[in-house]
């Protein structure tokens, strides 16, 4: 959504925000990162002016969220822990904790069956993937850091001593994973994909670690903001959702709508399903058909920056201004 940097954009997510909600009328929400950015210094008290905005469509809706930061939301006058701790004082946020991951803000939602209480249906992870920088490289965005991936299993193998395997889980975070790349390389997918895989330089593992516990059906990211395609790759769906807010790039808005639908056999097994859609800002739905496979170049690898000195926006900037220079070059 990136808000705060321009009321009257803000003025518009919001009322989409609500739209959106009045609509679908949704059990829960889920921000995948970047719900604001502060494109200059900010002054005391703007973060918490900007997340009583963007959090009061679900406070007077009376809908719980999950918020799950990207790499812009730390970016105003507050920590992530401040952050996190200002987040847990809303009565509808179902933030969590993940105790003894240093500099994350990881936590699990769990969803019960509607049957039986103590039955778990599904199973949400609310990852961080950092702002930028990876590992030991600091020329590429941020990641799930080997420490998150080893919090994972770790959860992951309690979970199924706990509950058994038959729980539906999904995990929202906000930077795709490189696999996002491979979908568009070499699988069919759904949407579109209009821009580069801001993907991190480094694989830290965490879709080894998902195939590898068999839990994770699908995961869901923000961050490249006129990218809404998804697909399957080893099984797994790979999901862009929709871009919601006015300000920054991308114009094609809207919310991804996840539809999960509690089912019981004769013998009272409970198996969950699910579904998605694009619910478009003018109302309408798109759906994840038809399947198509790439037209256009692959994307070799995930794109580097360089972060010395500069700014990343500031090193944009100055690559758009140089081909600009070489295009008036040729021109004259």
């Amino acid at each position: 959504m990136h808000c705060g940097n321009d009321d009257g954009h803000d003025a518009q997510t919001h009322d989409l925000q609500r739209r959106i909600i009045d609509s679908i009328k949704p059990d829960l929400i889920v921000i995948t990162g970047d719900a604001v950015a502060a494109e200059n210094a900010k002054d005391i008290g703007w973060f918490e002016r900007t997340w009583q905005g963007f959090t009061s469509p679900m406070v007077e809706a009376g809908v719980p969220y999950i918020y799950t930061l990207g790499n812009h939301d730390n970016e105003g006058d507050l920590t992530k822990e401040q952050m996190v701790q200002l987040d847990e004082t809303n009565p509808m946020s179902l933030r969590g904790t993940s105790e003894g991951i240093p500099n994350t803000t990881n936590y699990m939602v769990p969803i019960y069956s509607s049957r039986n209480e103590s039955e778990l249906a599904a199973h949400i992870w609310s990852l961080d993937s950092g702002t930028v920088s990876c590992g030991n490289r600091t020329d590429g965005y941020g990641c799930i850091e080997r420490e998150v991936v080893e919090w994972y299993d770790e959860e992951s193998q309690n979970i199924r001593e706990t509950h058994g395997r038959n729980v539906h889980h999904l995990a929202f975070y906000h930077i795709p994973i490189p696999e996002y790349i491979e979908v568009y390389n070499d699988q069919d997918f759904y949407g579109e994909y209009n821009e580069y895989v801001w993907c991190p330089v480094v694989n830290t593992g965490f879709f080894e670690a998902v195939k590898r516990n068999g839990d994770i059906s699908a995961m869901f990211v923000g961050h490249d903001h006129v990218n809404d395609y998804g697909g399957f790759y080893e099984g797994v769906e790979l999901v862009y959702g929709r871009k919601t807010g006015f300000h920054a790039y991308g114009d094609k808005r809207g919310a991804k709508v996840i539809v999960l639908k509690e089912n019981y056999d004769d013998q009272g097994r409970l198996n969950v399903t699910r579904s998605h859609y694009i619910y478009e800002e003018n109302g309408a739905i798109t759906h994840t058909e038809p399947l198509r496979r790439r037209s256009g170049p692959i994307q070799e690898a995930c794109p580097t920056f360089d972060l010395s000195g500069s700014s990343f926006f500031e090193n944009i900037q100055r690559n758009i201004l140089i081909f600009v220079l070489i295009c008036l070059y040729i021109v004259f």
